[in-house]
This record gives C-alpha cells, structure tokens and sequence, in this order.
C-alpha cells in the first residue's frame, strides 16, 4: 500500500510535467529561442546587480545575516562570528565610555547577551587626495567635497541621518566627508541601504547636480575657475566608489597573459587554504572538488554513444548554467542571501546536487526510441481478381526497387519520439528531484548558517534544472535527432541498450522489497546513489554539529587567511581617515550621536563596517597621484571616466537628443551598437555558427533525400507558408507619426574678458597698472582679489559696496574679510574659522544683512514631535545650551501622553506707537479727542488701509503727557511680523492728519517707545502685542509620576511659591514663568524670526492647578505677545525657510491671510509649555544640577522615547477662536478677522 501510494501521489506531477514537455517538444526551435533569450536577460540582470551590490552580499551583510540565525540555532557565537569577518564591535556598558568589545571582561555567552541589542553602523566617506594643481584642490574641497557629501546623504532618504563629519589627513594631504547609516537592530539591517545610493547614475546624478551649483556659485570668479568647472562638467572630473569587491579594470581583459596570472592566483589561494584549513574540512572541499571534476568527465564519456555527443554533454551544461542564472535572480527576488565567498566553496557541492544522470536518463530513452522501426506487413492473400495480382505485384516491386521506395523503414516523428521517452523516464526523475528537493528542503529549515542558504540556492537551482531539462534540454534532443536523420548513417549504427519496451511485471508482494525502493524506486545511474549519499551525510553532519566546512565561521576564516590584498586595502591603507577604531573622529562622532538617542544606564553595542570609500578622480590631472588616487583610477579603467548610464544608452543606439538621421540609418547605428556590446556580440557569433551548422546539414540532407520526400515535404511546407500568409492580415499594422526632428540646444559661451587677470596666488600688479584696468572700462572682473583689496585699501572701492562692484557676493565677502583683518589689530578675521563658504548670500542682500563676512552655524536640534491642536509637529530649536531640546522633548512626551496641548488665539495686532508734538496741550486735547471720536478714527482706518492689502488698522490707543501725544496702532499684518508694514501706514495715516486737520502738529519719531519694541513694558503684557495665545493640557497624575518624576502637589506647590510669588516679589513683569525665553528664542532662531523681539516675547504667565480631587495636573501658559511671521526678515534665507518647512507654515497661507503666523504662535506656546513642565518637574524632583552637570559637559544626551508620529498628513488649517480686538470707531465690538 505504501509504494501504491507514493506512486500515485508522483504520477499526476509527472503525468502534468511530460505533458508540458510534450507542448515545448512540438516547437523546439521557439522554446531554445526563448530560453536563450531569458538566460540574457537573466545575465544582464546578474551583472546589473553584482555591479551595484544588490545580489552578492558583502562580508559585513553575511556576518550581521548569521547573528540573528546564530541566535535560533545556536550554533557559533557572535563574537565569534564577527571576529572571523574581521569586523570591529564597540561596545559602551553603563556608565562607562565607548570601547573595542574584545576588551571587555566575560566569556563567549556573556558577549552574545550584549550584543542582543546591537545596532549595525555603515558609513560612507566621501575623499579627496592629492592630485591636480594647488588652485583646483582648492575648488574641489570647499565647493564640490562638502555639497556631494550632502547630496548624497539627501539620497538616502533618510537612513543616512547622521551629521556629515570633516577630516583632513595631514600626512598625506587628504580630505574627506563622512556620514553614517545606522539600523535599528541587526535583524532588520540592510546590506544594501548604502549600496542603493552609491550607484553609478546615483554618484554621477549628484555630482552633476554639484557642478552646477557650483558653477552658479563661482560664475563671476576668475577664469581659470570657470574653466576648471567647465573641464570638470564635460567628463573630467568623476566619483569612484572603491568596496571589497572592487577590483583593476585591467583584471577583466580575456587574454593570455591575464588567463596565466589567474592560474597562478588560483594556485597560490588553493595552497593557502591547504595550509589554513582544517584537515577534514580541507577533505571534505578537496573530495567535492575530485567528484564535481569526475562529473564533468563522466558526462561526456556517456554521452559518447549518442550523435553528437560532445554537443549534447556542452548543452547539459549550458543548462545547469542557464538554471544556475535564473535561481540566482530568483534568489535576488526572493532576498535569500547569496555570499560570494560561500558560493566559491559550496560550487562543487552544487554541482553534486544537480547531477547529470537525469538528462542521461533522459537521452538515453530518447534515442532508443528514435531509431526507424521495421513495419511489419501483413501476410500476403491470394490474388483471385487482376485487380488484386495488380496492387500485390506493385506492392512487391515497390519494396523492392529502392529507386521508387524510401532507403530505409520509416522513422517516426520526433515529436512522437520525444513523448514515449518521457512515458517511459518521466515518472522517475520528477521522483528523483523531488527526493533531493525534500532533502535540501530539510537543510534549509536547519536554522544553520551558511548550510541554510545553500540548501537554500540549491533547491532553486533544482527547480530550474528540472524545468530546463523538459523544456530546454528536450528541444534540443529533437533538433539533434533531426539534424542526425540528415546524415549518411554508417554499417555499424550506434545501438543504445535500453530497457526493454514492455516493462516486466510487477511482483505481487509489494512487501518483499527493502522500504527505501518503494519509496525512491529504481535508481538507474551509479552517480545518482552517490550523490543522495552525500546529501545526506554532508545535512547530517552539518546539524550534529561534526562538521563545519559550510558554516559561515570557518567560510570567513579561510577567506580572510587567503585573499590577496585588494585595490579597496590600498585605499584603506592610504589615509587615517578609514581607521575603524576610536582614533577616528568621525566614527566616534557617530557612536556618541547614537549613545545620545539611548537610555545612559543602557549597554550599547555597535557593529561597524568597513567604510564604502568614494574619491573624486581627476582624470585629466598630471600631477603626482597618491595611493588612493591610484586605486581610484585603476578601479575606474585605462585612466579614463567610467562608462556612464548616458553612453551605455547611446551604444545602444537610444535617441538621447532628436533624430536627425533617417529610420534606416537610426536602426543600422541602434544594431550596430548592439552588436558591439561583449555579451550580446558574443551571443549573436554562438547563434550564427549554430545556424550555419543546422543549415548546412539540412541543405545537405535535401540534396540526398528521394524527390518523393522532397515533394512531400515541398506540399507540407508550401502549406504551412500559406496557412501563415492568410493568417496575416490579424496583424493590424498602424503607422506611427513621424517624430519632427527638435534642434539642438544652442550653448552660448560666455565672452572672455579682454584682459585675462592674473592667478589669485600672483602678487598684485603696480597701482597704476590697477587703476588703469579699471578706469578703462575693464573693470574688476579683470582683477585678481589682492589687486581688489589694494583698491578698496585706496579707498576706489568702497567696502560695503563690493558685492555690486564685483557681481559675486562670495568673492565679495572673501575681499571684505581680508580687507577688515587687514586693517584690525588682531588680523586674525582672515583665517579665522568662521565659515563664509556657499552660502546663498543673494538672500542676504538687502534683507537682512549688511558688510557681510560670513555665517554662524548654530547647532539645530528636533524636539517633540508634539500634538498641538490634534496634530504632531516637531519643534526645531536652535541653541547652543546643553540639555534644552532634551528637556523640551520629555515635557512633549508628558503631553503627548495627555492627549497633547489645545491652543486658543485671542488676538492678532501689532503696534506702532509715535510721538507727536503740539504747542499747548490744548492743541495736544483737541487731537486726542478728535483720534477717539467716530469720525477722526474712520478717517485714520482709510488713511492706513491704504497702504498695504494685508495691513488693517484693528484699534487706536492714545495718552497725553504734558503737550506730548502718544498714540498706539494696533493692526493685523497677515503673515508678516508686520513692523515695516505698520510702520508705512502709520506715516500715511499723521500725514494725512496733519494736513487736513492738525497742521501745527509736529511728529517727532515713528516709534516713541509706546508700541513697545524690543524692551519690557507692561503695556504689551496688559494690552498685548503681536499674536496672544493660551495653551492648556490636561495631564494625569500617573504620567507626572512615571515621566516627570513628581507629584501633582509638588508641581502646583513650587509653580505658585516660584512663578507666581517670586516672581511678584521680584517686581517683575510679564515673568511669571521658569524659563519660557528659552524655548521661544531657540525656535525664533531656528525659525528666522527677529531674535531682538523675544524681550516682550517671552510674556508668559504659567498656571498651574489640581484638579479631579487633586489627582491631575491642568496647566496653562498665557502668552500676550508673541511676534512673529511666516514672510519676510530672516524666513527668507533657506535654512530658516527649511524649518518653516518642516513646520508647515512656509511663506502667506492662500486661502486665510495671516493663518500660517497665527500657526505658528500657537506651536511656541505649546511648546513653551512642553519646557515649563519639564524644567518645573526637575526643580520639583531635585534633578536640574545633576542633569546640566551631566548634559552641559560635552557628554550626550539622553532624551525620552519619542512620541510615535500619526500616519495623516498635517493639515494647517486654521481653527481659532475670533479675533478680540476693540475696533476702531465702534466701542467694545469685535472686529472680524481679516479675509
């Protein structure tokens, strides 16, 4: 019952198979067509994905791959395991500083459990060595090092997040930009995040994008500068990647000399290994490589008795190539991990799995049933009538004059031939490959690395092997049985031993046979036996754990002890900037970066790469190159740029501008460029000879055929034309519009100046000679910058008028600050690091600052994200105060643990208040009665509204004082800060005042202090000024305790005996708050607001109470006068425009006026809010000196959980209670908010 069974259970997957094989054998020459055409597709697909990494991992990806399989099978530690791929691990225990993990104390166990948790670190550095002139260096380290570093990392979006770090190596003179992608723990770590943007289009799309801005930043530099980035833009100047797998170009190149040192690399790596290796895993490998060697022979001496036999051997293992092809693509879809170091040792055992006695099997019963079979005819009768002497003598003559009769018995047709074959061994090799399958199934569910992933591959391989073998290998038989029918067959025919065709009767007792025949049936092949031997030993010995040849620890080792030193060790060797330890800054900056992210009382633990190294190649350069330019440019190929995506496509002959040639003459060069191409030429010339080979015996077997088969064949095949000729006219042929040819783009060069000037590093020329050049109309375009500078020391030029003399606002403030160093007592501004380098100081111009020479960076840190209003945004501060973004980031958790914050806006007017003066205060009385009547305040409201579209006057506030008149414009601005606009309306509004009604009115000052701007007065914290805005949260007391450390008491307690009475006992005004200038000006900052107004800003009255029986905290902040704006100032210089761009509030809103402003003073109150409780809890709770000891004493910082950001993108629509303001001319009414 058992065999019957399993029989059955096999006969409907054969029957399937050889039915479909039967399909692909009615159409042979189609079906080799269409696998050759997927084995190219499926090369170029590999060779895509080697070229980019995204097949073959890296050493680095299978040692982080076998932490998290080590874990379900333990089987070789971590430690050891990434000792063995040599790659470095730093540890940080609680409390204690970063270290090398081999330097902490415990055993193998007790080095897994730290790294139970570790992160894995890969990090790209972006270098520049030595090579060209001194000038072009220059360029390339200060405008294109740091911008491609950037671009770059943009490309990664977001997995790189890390902060770009700048080293110089002074021994050698190299510099480099490095930045770093850290995951989040090792199982979900990807090999190829780096890999992906690190792509030849990737590295040369980025680098286009920085020549560009770079040319736009240098385009009024001296003309050797110009020419050096128009040099660079036309192909000079490249990015070479330079990894592991990074070899000569030169190494590639088929020839002799080549093929001689490969054997003797090979030798020298196998006589390695035999020293390295364990005795029985160099037994086990040396074994596997005899039997793979003794398959290939042994394939080709069986297939010796079959026509054409040496083809049919090649053609096996064309397919088990072709099969090797496509489970490599499948295993890339499929994300099983292929190491190429692992697949070098586990070939032969590949090899050994697919064996070749199936596509034996398979011709053997082939070509047994090919031979032409005797027709047996039936026994003459008696001819009793002429009509049947006649036909029986016809009969006899026919067979027997050759002339009129076929030289040989009919032979059947190969499509018949092809379908008993497969009755008669179909059955028995889907079983075969189904009990290798389970085996390697059973290896591949070991859990065991290294042995996993090959049982893994190797069970694809099988599956394609099999689909090759009734597909592809069939249709090759039927074209070999036909070309062989062609030839003249000699006396002595090869007899192929075969089975006999009535297979013998099965015994009635199933029992009597052993269990593994009714289980695997016969085994024909002697290989076959062998073969599931050593599957089963090699699975077995792997899961005992006797054996280790394929398991990742000893794979790494034997590596590691035979590899020769690579063009990526050259480049590693070259500079201290690739170090991999603690000595190198930039990979101390990036593990600090994390512990900042991490709980302090945490052990951390980072596994990091060896670092992906990206050099910029001159390739027109002449000077003396260092060892990493040379490997750079032995990577990239003979001393020239690296083939880009742009001419890959054009020697494929793809329109990369319009056509301007003719349809023919654009398919002949689109051909030709194919033809061209290494593998597809190699491809087209194997095609060619196989075609004249088939046509050649198919001419030659026409020629000697019976004219009889010839007509018949001629009918057959006539009629096969014409069946096609009247199936034609299904095919809807549609003529496609002729493509109108575009002229290309005409690129106008700039004119050169007539004079070329002299290179920067030369001595200026005579003062006359300067003055000469530029009074006649050359002007400074001709000069070099000293020769500027002595202008502007004569007092030619004027300083703060450089950026319009020179037309180059860098090249501007290079000349300023040499000029002001020069002239100052320290003359230390010159070379001092304050960064003045691409910047976009067009922005700057005439907006927001004057007698430019450079920026500051400050230091801008993510707090939150925190809910406001129902929905999350981050807070960006920019601060130089340790502990502030960390402080603000727990009182965002504690409110976002709330439910987060509920903001009202209760009024929207700035202020201006000026000073005018009268000749008696009777004068002074008459005016100010006159500004609060109806009549004087509507005249006032038309004067103002006139001058803007955003500005509308909301109020009018007036005091006497002596003879002196005080009057305060309130007024909404939209979403500007609104002080220029105000302040425009406000001088239309007194003109027109004191030419119709007060003409002996004197107005002394826009501003008389009455507004107030810029200095404490209660007037703003009574009135308001700018945007007032509450904010209140409701938190419960189990989230004071567990994130704020207190108690609901203890915060209501110390708010009102700090806040509110000490600071009443301080007289202060308006400061009723712990620290709430803190977090407002760090956003102002960050945000590009005016950081002067932060003194009336910062109003701020923060209440607390208990409530629901004092077991919640309900606490507000009200802020009077918060003044900011979303257009205009500082938000138009980009990175402040960046932040108003993470906060959504960018630029005027288009639908409500003034909305994005009103945004965004009710986020600053929130997260003033945020700060207030999280200094307040701290104060309460006894933690302030030890965490600013802690934080302000360059150690990270350690902030809280964040808060898990809602999926819905945030919509900025206002949603605020209406605006109160007393309006103008209508006592005690609302005023509309402005539509």
């Amino acid at each position: 019952m058992g065999e019957a069974q399993g029989r059955s259970a096999l006969s409907r997957p054969a029957a399937a198979v050889a039915a479909a094989a039967t399909r692909a054998a009615r159409h042979p020459i189609e079906v080799i067509v269409t696998v050759f055409v997927l084995a190219t597709l499926a090369y170029f697909y590999i060779v895509h994905a080697i070229t980019h990494s995204l097949l073959f991992s890296s050493l680095s990806d299978v040692a982080s791959l076998s932490l998290s399989s080590r874990r379900a099978s333990g089987g070789t530690s971590a430690g050891t395991v990434l000792a063995a791929a040599g790659l470095p691990v730093f540890a940080r225990p609680a409390g204690a500083s970063w270290r090398p993990l081999q330097e902490l104390e415990g055993d193998a166990a007790a080095t897994d459990a730290f790294l139970g948790h570790a992160r894995y670190l890969e990090w790209v550095v972006v270098s520049d060595g030595p090579m060209g002139s001194e000038d072009a260096r220059e360029l390339r380290r200060e405008a294109i090092l740091p911008a491609l570093a950037h671009h770059l990392q943009n490309a990664s979006h977001g997995r790189c997040g890390s902060s770009i770090v700048h080293m110089h190596d002074f021994t050698n003179d190299t510099d480099a930009e490095a930045f770093g992608c850290l995951s989040q723990d090792l199982d979900s770590y990807d090999g190829a995040t780096v890999q992906r943007f690190v792509q030849r289009a990737q590295l040369d799309h980025a680098l286009q994008k920085t020549l560009e801005a770079a040319t736009e930043a240098h385009h009024s530099d001296s003309a050797r500068v110009a020419a050096e980035l128009a040099r660079w833009r036309d192909g000079a100047l490249w990015v070479q990647p330079l990894t592991p797998a990074t070899r000569r170009a030169q190494d590639a190149q088929l020839s002799l000399r080549w093929a001689v040192s490969f054997l003797r690399r090979v030798v020298h790596r196998l006589w390695v290994c035999i020293q390295a290796a364990d005795s029985i895993d160099f037994t086990v490998l040396l074994g596997a490589y005899l039997l793979m060697h003794g398959s290939f022979v042994h394939l080709y001496v069986s297939m010796r008795r079959f026509p054409s036999g040496f083809w049919l051997g090649t053609c096996v293992l064309l397919s088990s190539t072709f099969a090797f092809l496509f489970a490599l693509v499948t295993a890339n879809v499929l994300r099983v991990p292929v190491d190429p170091i692992l697949l070098t040792e586990a070939l032969p055992f590949l090899v050994i799995t697919v064996g070749f006695e199936k596509p034996f099997l398979l011709t053997r019963a082939f070509f047994a049933r090919e031979q032409p079979h005797e027709v047996v005819a039936d026994a003459p009768q008696d001819a009793t009538t002429p009509e049947q002497r006649f036909v029986q003598a016809l009969t006899q003559r026919v067979q027997e004059e050759q002339t009129l009769g076929r030289l040989a018995p009919p032979a059947p047709p190969v499509r018949d031939v092809a379908g008993a074959a497969l009755q008669a061994t179909c059955s028995g090799i889907v079983r075969g490959y189904a009990i290798e399958i389970s085996i390697l199934a059973a290896g591949a569910l070991s859990g065991i690395s290294g042995l996993r992933e090959f049982c893994q591959l190797a069970t694809l391989i099988l599956v394609f092997d099999a689909a090759l073998l009734f597909s592809f290998f069939l249709a090759v038989l039927c074209i070999a049985a036909e070309v062989s029918r062609l030839r003249p067959r000699a006396a002595d025919d090869v007899q192929v031993d075969e089975a006999p065709e009535e297979a013998p009767a099965e015994p009635k007792h199933i029992r009597s046979q052993p269990w593994y025949r009714r289980v695997m049936g016969p085994i024909e092949h002697p290989l076959a036996r062998l073969k599931l031997l050593l599957l089963l030993t090699i699975v077995s010995l792997h899961a005992a754990n006797l054996l280790s040849t394929l398991t990742l620890h000893t794979t790494l080792v034997r590596h590691h002890t035979s590899r020769a030193p690579t063009l990526y060790d050259q480049a590693l060797a070259s500079s201290s900037v690739y170090d991999v330890s603690l000595s190198n800054a930039a990979l101390v900056q990036f593990l600090e970066a994390y512990a900042a992210t991490q709980p302090a009382d945490a052990d951390l633990s980072v596994v990091v790469t060896f670092p992906t190294v990206l050099v910029l190649v001159d390739g027109t350069a002449h000077a003396e190159r260092g060892s990493l330019i040379e490997a750079a440019v032995n990577a990239s190929g003979a001393r020239g740029r690296p083939a880009q995506a742009g001419d890959f496509m054009a020697r494929l002959g793809l329109p990369l501008r319009p056509r301007t040639v003719s349809a023919l003459e654009s398919f002949m060069q689109a051909w030709s460029a194919v033809a061209s191409d290494p593998v597809i030429g190699k491809w087209l010339s194997v095609a060619l000879v196989i075609s004249l080979f088939l046509n050649t015996f198919l001419l030659k077997g026409i020629a000697t055929r019976n004219p009889a088969v010839i007509e018949g064949n001629a009918v057959r095949v006539t009629a096969q034309a014409a069946a096609r000729l009247m199936g034609a006219h299904i095919v809807d042929w549609q003529k496609k519009p002729a493509e109108t040819p575009k002229a290309p783009a005409v690129r106008v060069a700039p004119p050169a100046p007539a004079v070329p000037p002299p290179a920067p590093s030369e001595p200026p020329r005579a003062y006359d000679e300067v003055m000469r050049i530029y009074g006649d109309g050359e002007g400074v375009l001709s000069l070099n910058d000293e020769e500027v500078i002595l202008l502007a020391q004569k007092g030619v030029i004027a300083p703060y008028a450089l950026e319009k003399k020179l037309q180059d606002y860098e090249r501007a403030v290079f000349v300023r600050r040499a000029l002001l160093s020069r002239a100052s007592t320290t003359k230390t501004l010159e070379t001092s690091l304050l960064p003045y380098k691409s910047y976009q100081y067009e922005a700057v111009f005439g907006a927001c600052c004057e007698n430019v020479v450079g920026y500051m960076p400050i230091p801008v840190g993510i707090a939150g994200p925190l809910r406001v209003d129902g929905q999350m945004m981050p807070l960006p501060m920019a601060t130089t105060e340790g502990t502030l973004v960390a402080s603000t980031s727990r009182g965002c958790k504690a409110l976002n643990n709330a439910g987060g914050v509920t903001t009202v806006l209760t009024q929207d007017a700035m202020t201006r208040g000026p000073v005018i003066d009268f000749p008696s205060i009777v004068s002074a009385a008459k005016a100010k009665r006159w500004l609060d009547s109806s009549a004087g305040a509507q005249e006032i409201k038309a004067a103002f509204d006139s001058t803007s579209r955003f500005a509308r006057l909301a109020s009018l506030h007036s005091v006497l004082a002596g003879r002196t008149l005080y009057v305060r414009f309130a007024t909404s601005t939209g979403d500007a800060m609104g002080m220029n606009m105000i302040s425009k309306g406000v001088e239309a509004a007194l003109s027109m005042m004191r030419e119709k009604h007060f003409p002996d009115m004197q107005l002394l000052s826009l501003s008389g202090n009455y507004c107030t701007d810029k200095k404490p007065a209660a007037i703003n914290w009574i009135e308001g000024r700018g945007k007032s805005v509450v904010a209140e949260a409701l938190i419960p007391g189990d989230v004071v305790r567990t994130v704020l450390k207190c108690t609901v008491a203890d915060m209501v307690r110390l708010n009102t005996k700090k806040n509110l009475v000490g600071s009443a006992m301080a007289g202060s005004v308006g400061g009723f708050n712990a620290h709430a200038s803190n977090i407002l000006t760090a956003m102002y900052l960050a945000t590009g607001q005016d950081p002067a107004q932060n003194v009336e800003s910062s109003n701020c009255i923060t209440l607390m109470e208990a409530v629901n029986d004092g077991r919640d905290l309900l606490v507000s902040v009200s802020m009077p006068s918060i003044e900011v704006g979303t257009v205009g100032g500082g938000t138009v210089l980009p990175p402040q425009r960046a932040m108003l761009d993470v906060l959504g509030v960018r630029g005027a809103n288009q639908e409500t006026p003034g909305a994005n402003a009103q945004r965004l003073a009710r986020i600053i109150a929130a997260a003033v809010m945020a700060g207030e409780l999280s200094l307040m809890g701290a104060l309460a709770a006894g933690h302030l000196i030890q965490a600013h000891m802690k934080h302000n004493r360059s150690a990270p910082a350690t902030p809280g959980t964040a808060t898990p950001i809602a999926g819905q993108a945030p919509q900025f629509l206002p949603s605020m209670t209406p605006l109160i303001a007393t309006p103008v001319g209508q006592a005690a009414s609302p005023v509309d908010t402005p539509k």
